[in-house]
């Protein structure tokens, strides 16, 4: 026998906090009772009140609270194994850390955004393997393929623009490492999907998305800014370029159009609403499922209702329990 939830086994220490209640509930009603009569007639007056009528009713009430934490608790005895089989498709999700994601033109700002959405996107998935690209000038493994999403949302929760040493938006480095972070002939589905603004992208982006494309993954853009564009905030204020201009960024929606285009996938813009997250769960789950795998577990019956019975039973014996023997004969025509 064993308790899914045992650590509520600490509200059995409200059980004598109850009695002592009862009790305190009692001793008043006595009071009250000397209070309105004399001793001799309290005995006439109340008819069945013995020790059955004075302990029954708060026995039944602590009996059913009893049952009822032992329900809450989640009794299980008697097991059977089971093996879960896990499926899924592989997912790389390639997130821009460079320095034009601090634009607020999208609040707070892109790449808190992003992030916000690509936690969004695991909180989807379920079965998929996951990994996480970083990318500003450079592309690099922030976390390999993993089913263990907890584990991949700390890395996303480190992910900033201090990580990367050379600014860019290098789309191509990205698409690149990302495919190669795949693993080869699988025959289920792979894609990549990008969380950036898409402004000042470096080398061929779209030449690797079609390469990408080619080995069998599909490639997926989420455009994160808005094409009128914000300053990047820096330590001095706004950054500014080599004589001096502020900087404007401005989301790259064409290039990233193509992008997706060229990887055989799709293009969305990130709004506020964030319904792009659940189409995207739409396209991942249209594509080829593959088996990652089996695990063998153990599932117990649970027995909750052979608690919850006797407590429902005792509360309705003390709802219905009667306050004493009524003898109406017995004082008829004495008050005539």
């Amino acid at each position: 026998m064993r308790f899914a939830a045992h650590d509520l086994f600490w509200l059995l220490l409200l059980l004598p906090l109850l009695a002592l209640f009862l009790a305190w509930a009692g001793h008043r009603r006595r009071r009250a009772l000397a209070r309105f009569a004399h001793q001799a007639m309290l005995p006439r007056l109340m008819e069945g009140g013995g020790a059955a009528r004075r302990y029954g009713r708060p026995l039944l009430l602590l009996a059913g609270t009893l049952f009822l934490i032992l329900a809450l608790t989640g009794p299980q005895w008697g097991a059977r194994t089971e093996i879960g089989k896990r499926r899924g498709v592989d997912v790389m999700v390639a997130l821009d850390v460079s320095r034009s994601m601090l634009a607020s033109d999208v609040k707070p700002s892109r790449l808190e955004r992003a992030k916000h959405q690509v936690a969004e996107l695991l909180d989807q998935l379920d079965g998929d393997r996951v990994g996480l690209v970083v990318f500003a000038g450079h592309a690099f493994v922030q976390c390999p393929l993993t089913v263990d999403y907890g584990a991949l949302q700390l890395f996303l929760d480190l992910a900033d623009t201090q990580v990367a040493p050379v600014q860019g938006t290098a789309l191509g480095d990205a698409i690149g490492l990302a495919a190669r972070s795949l693993p080869e002939g699988e025959v289920h589905g792979q894609a990549i999907i990008l969380f950036t603004d898409g402004e000042n992208h470096l080398g061929d982006a779209v030449g690797a998305a079609r390469e990408a494309a080619g080995g069998g993954v599909r490639i997926f853009a989420v455009g994160v800014g808005t094409p009128a564009g914000e300053l990047i905030p820096d330590l001095k204020g706004y950054h500014r370029d080599e004589e001096g201009n502020y900087v404007k960024s401005r989301l790259d929606e064409r290039t990233l159009q193509q992008v997706a285009q060229a990887g055989e996938g799709a293009y969305f813009q990130s709004t506020l609403g964030g319904g792009e997250v659940g189409r995207l769960r739409e396209y991942l789950g249209q594509m080829d499922q593959g088996e990652f795998g089996a695990a063998r577990f153990t599932r117990y019956e649970e027995r909750f209702q052979w608690c919850l019975l006797p407590a429902f039973l005792c509360f309705l014996a003390e709802a219905l329990w009667p306050e004493g023997r009524r003898r109406p004969g017995q004082w008829r025509g004495r008050f005539a």
